[in-house]
C-alpha cells in the first residue's frame, strides 16, 4: 500500500509515520509513504500513485479541504483520511468523501482502528477471479461483477453484468466460492452481492434494477451483514 502524509507539522507527520511502521510490523504488511509539507506540494506531484492519503486540514496556502476538493477532480476514488486539531471541519471533510476523521493528538489505538477500516475498503475493491464450470464451458469472473446467485433445483444461475451463467451445484458451494467477497443470503434461493444492493424496501432487496424477495428467517442476518458492509466492516 502506498500512503501520502500531507501535514505542515513535521513532528505530527513523524508520529503518524511511527504508527504506520509499528502497525506494519504487527500485521505483517509492507507499505511505502511520502511526506508533503503542504497541499500545493502534494498536488504538484503524482497524486494518483497513492492508495491512502492522510491529510491535515489547517495548513498554509491552500488548506486540506481545498486540497481534497482539487484532488477529487483528478481521483474521485482514492481513500482519504483527515487528521487535524480542528473538529469544526469534520462535516466539510466528509463532504469530500473522506473515509474517516481523526482529532489530534492521535492515539495509536484510534489510528490503527482507522487503518484496519482502510484495509477492508482496499480488499473490497481488489481484483480477483473465480472460475465457473458452466453448462456452456469454463468461465472466469470477477466477484464484483456478479449481482446475485440464484438457486433452482440442482442448478445455480450467476447473474452478472455481462449475462447469466448456469452451473450445476448447490447454494452452499456458491457460498464457499464467494466467501470473503461480501455476499449474503436474503433467502434460501438468493445469494446477493452487497455492493450492488441499492435499497431494502419492505420484503424486497433491490439489486441494481432487480427486486428479490427476502424471507423472514433471513431478514435479521441479511440486514446485519448489509449494515456492516455500509460501515466498512465487511471485506
Amino acid at each position: 500500500m502506498r500512503i501520502a502524509l500531507v501535514d505542515d507539522n513535521p513532528q505530527d507527520a513523524q508520529v503518524l509515520q511511527g504508527y504506520l511502521d509499528r502497525f506494519s510490523r504487527e500485521v505483517g504488511l509492507e507499505w511505502s509513504y511520502a511526506y508533503y509539507s503542504d497541499g500545493q506540494a502534494f498536488l504538484d506531484g503524482d497524486t494518483c500513485q497513492f492508495d491512502l492519503i492522510v491529510m491535515d486540514v489547517d495548513m498554509p496556502g491552500i488548506n486540506g479541504i481545498e486540497t481534497a476538493r482539487l484532488l477529487r477532480q483528478r481521483d474521485p476514488d482514492v481513500l482519504l483520511m483527515f487528521v487535524t486539531n480542528m473538529p469544526q471541519y469534520a462535516l466539510a471533510g466528509y463532504a469530500m468523501d473522506a473515509l474517516d476523521y481523526l482529532i489530534k493528538p492521535v492515539a495509536y489505538g484510534d489510528f490503527t482502528l482507522k487503518l484496519q477500516k482502510t484495509l477492508r475498503y482496499l480488499r473490497r475493491d481488489r481484483t480477483e477471479w473465480i472460475t465457473l464450470h458452466t453448462t456452456g464451458g469454463m468461465v472466469r469472473l470477477e466477484p464484483r461483477e456478479i449481482l446475485y446467485v440464484e438457486s433452482t433445483l440442482h442448478y445455480l444461475t450467476y447473474h452478472t453484468w455481462s449475462g447469466e451463467y448456469r452451473v450445476r451445484g448447490a447454494m452452499a458451494e456458491a457460498e464457499r466460492t464467494l466467501q470473503g467477497y461480501s455476499f449474503a443470503r436474503c433467502s434460501r434461493s438468493y445469494l446477493v452481492n452487497l455492493r450492488h444492493v441499492r435499497a431494502i424496501e419492505g420484503e424486497d432487496v433491490v439489486v441494481e434494477t432487480v427486486r428479490l424477495k427476502m424471507t423472514r428467517s433471513r431478514r435479521e442476518e441479511f440486514l446485519e451483514r448489509f449494515t456492516r458492509f455500509l460501515g466498512g466492516m465487511e471485506p
